[in-house]
């Protein structure tokens, strides 16, 4: 049964391993003297050819031609590069040149670049490549990374015949890998070459803190740089391109021709958003008039110019003349776009800044606008929508304003009752928060020291009328106009003592509530004249008292309604109509507040003087954003009042 074609190590060769020292040491001898034989035979122009190739691609087929003749017995060769893409690699170079590809070498060259080593197949291919019956391939490395492969096929199927080409690719390796770095030198040269550029005009506009002066900084630079006779600078102003700045020239007028000639250059590559090159190649899908225009005006010179672009937006261009004569070169393009590019950003900010404060408040303005107008952005849009929104029912939306102030009630009359007289306390019926009846007695006090000064007024009263009767006997006028008047005093006093006891009994004047007093724990006490021992309120009527801050009580009048809710009622909405306004000023809680009475609509069976809550008094229908905002405002007011001269 047959076998497909395998890939093994160059260097497996099993007959090789039962020779003899002499055998191999004659064996390398006569591959010596062939090889010797080869390089001898190798045609001149082939060597001249490698030596003066100016590109990769050239070097690369005069190296492959030289290794298929300086191996025996090669049929086929191939060579590949890596391509522009990521791992992607291209047929470079065919040897025979012009016999095209050969799917075994191929093969055989894929299998060399994913094993990173050289490798063979037997003359099992010959299935494959009728033209050979060995294949070998060997990768191209340099510094680690793949650069390609080169593969060749064999007449002879000997594993000795493999493991010399094999060889002798490996060490013509050196050719083609002095190439590669060569072009990565030379490639690197023109990036550091393009960085000093830009890094040497960043560095001058740097040096420079106006626009003006950092922009002919960098046009100057450029023209002695780049070998141009003039560089021009503008930036996209409304519709058209205007030029600022031109190298070598201080001063220029805007209405001259050459100044028109570059704008609309300028023009004309910003509306194409890409470079134009006059003149250009012959296959170029650009309109080119105005850069035509330019070109004549300067003697049919060569004229470039390069976009700035700066974010996603395009702000400007620059543009670069040379005589006839001096065209611009495929790596001179390349480095001005590359400097161009670096330079933009920081030239569109040096002229941002320095503009007039309302010409940034205008434009940014207008940008804001056509981001909000314009299409995409719709975060944007949402986000200001809903504040307009927002505003309308701010404005337009009128609620009832209400001052809220903290509340208690109170009884609408309230009884005080006081002691008569100087006394001590002998009992206590009730205490706050009892309910009495009309006359029910409160308290009572000590009436023993009354009545035996009433007692002693008595006695005394029966002797002063002993005497009296003594006097009208002995008819002695003097004498009964004094007892009597003794008599008369007696009389008094024993009334006075009558009054108070019958006021021993303190009694409620009013059905009501005991709202204050409690003389439970003062039994035998004493107690002076007019001292508030009870307060009885009535319990069908009611009054608000409201502490009103100070920056409210100018929009509180009498008449006003409001709500109240008590702590005790949480449930219930109490009406109450502004009575009366106190226009006297208290601290509390490091606030001045004003007393302002009202008087319930309603009085619940539930509800009892002391209670507190939070009472809300209807001021009139404002607009939310007055409503919310005016405490602000006041405190302005207010403010700005204080530093205002």
């Amino acid at each position: 049964m047959s076998r497909g074609p395998q890939s093994r190590h160059p260097f497996d060769d099993p007959a090789s391993t039962g020779s003899s020292g002499s055998a191999e040491s004659d064996q390398t001898r006569g591959d010596r003297e062939s090889a010797g034989a080869a390089i001898a035979s190798l045609e001149p122009a082939l060597w001249k050819r490698l030596t003066d190739a100016g590109s990769l691609v050239e070097a690369a087929r005069a190296w492959l031609a030289l290794q298929c003749q300086m191996i025996d017995g090669v049929t086929r060769g191939i060579v590949l590069l890596a391509g522009d893409k990521p791992n992607s690699f291209e047929a470079a170079g065919f040897w025979p040149e012009g016999s095209g590809t050969s799917p075994a070498l191929t093969q055989i060259a894929e299998t060399a670049l994913r094993e990173r080593r050289g490798v063979a197949s037997d003359d099992r291919a010959q299935a494959a490549d009728p033209a050979g019956a060995l294949h070998v391939a060997f990768p191209i490395l340099l510094d680690g990374e793949l650069e390609g492969a080169v593969a060749v096929a064999l007449r002879s199927g000997r594993a000795e015949d493999g493991r010399q080409a094999l060889r002798q690719l490996q060490w013509g390796m050196a050719w083609i890998r002095e190439r590669l770095r060569q072009a990565r030198g030379a490639a690197q040269d023109r990036l550091l070459d393009r960085s000093r550029t830009a890094l040497d005009l960043i560095g001058g506009a740097l040096d420079h803190e106006g626009f003006d002066a950092a922009a002919m900084a960098t046009v100057t630079g450029l023209a002695l740089r780049c070998k141009c006779s003039r560089v021009s600078l503008g930036f996209r102003e409304t519709k058209s391109t205007a030029v600022k700045v031109i190298s070598h020239t201080a001063q220029f007028g805007q209405q001259m021709n050459l100044i028109s000639c570059l704008g609309a250059a300028m023009d004309e590559a910003l509306d194409q958003r890409c470079v134009i090159l006059y003149p250009g190649a012959p296959d170029q899908l650009l309109a080119t008039t105005a850069h035509a225009d330019l070109s004549r005006v300067q003697q049919d010179g060569q004229v470039l110019t390069v976009p700035l672009l700066v974010g996603d937006r395009f702000v400007g261009a620059l543009t670069f003349e040379r005589p006839p004569g001096s065209p611009f070169e495929p790596e001179t393009i390349e480095l001005l776009e590359n400097v161009t590019a670096a330079i933009g950003p920081l030239l569109e900010e040096r002229r941002q800044n320095d503009r007039w404060i309302f010409v940034k408040v205008i434009e940014s303005a207008h940008l804001q606008l056509t981001r909000l107008f314009g299409p995409g952005h719709l975060a944007r849009k949402l986000i200001v929508a809903a504040l307009v929104a927002v505003a309308l029912i701010l404005t337009f939306v009128r609620p009832t304003y209400r001052v809220d102030a903290d509340a208690k009630i109170e009884g609408l009359v309230r009884r005080a009752v006081v002691a008569p007289y100087d006394g001590f306390i002998k009992d206590a019926d009730v205490r706050a928060g009892d309910t009495v009846k009309e006359g029910e007695v409160l308290a009572t006090l000590e009436d023993r020291d009354l009545l035996l000064e009433r007692l002693k007024w008595v006695t005394e009263r029966q002797q002063h009328m002993f005497e009296y009767d003594k006097a009208l006997a002995s008819r002695q006028p003097a004498t009964i106009n004094v007892v009597k008047a003794q008599i008369d005093q007696a009389d008094a006093q024993i009334k006075l003592f009558d009054e108070q006891l019958a006021r021993i009994k303190l009694r409620s004047s009013i059905a009501g509530l005991v709202i204050s007093g409690d003389l439970s724990q003062m039994i035998g006490a004493a107690v002076q004249r007019g001292q508030l021992l009870f307060e009885v309120a009535p319990l069908d009527s009611y009054r608000v008292i409201l502490s009103v801050d100070e920056r409210e009580i100018g929009r509180v009048e009498p008449g006003q309604i409001g709500d109240l809710i008590v702590s005790a009622l949480p449930n219930e909405t109490l009406s109450f109509k502004v009575d009366k306004i106190t226009p006297i000023a208290d601290a509390q809680s490091g606030r001045n507040v004003f007393r302002v009475e009202g008087l319930l609509v309603t009085n619940p069976a539930d509800l009892r003087p002391g209670m507190e809550g939070i009472g809300k008094i209807e001021i009139g229908r404002r607009s939310l954003a007055w409503i919310w905002l005016h405490p602000i405002m006041d405190w302005l007011r207010v403010w700005s009042w204080r530093w205002l001269p």
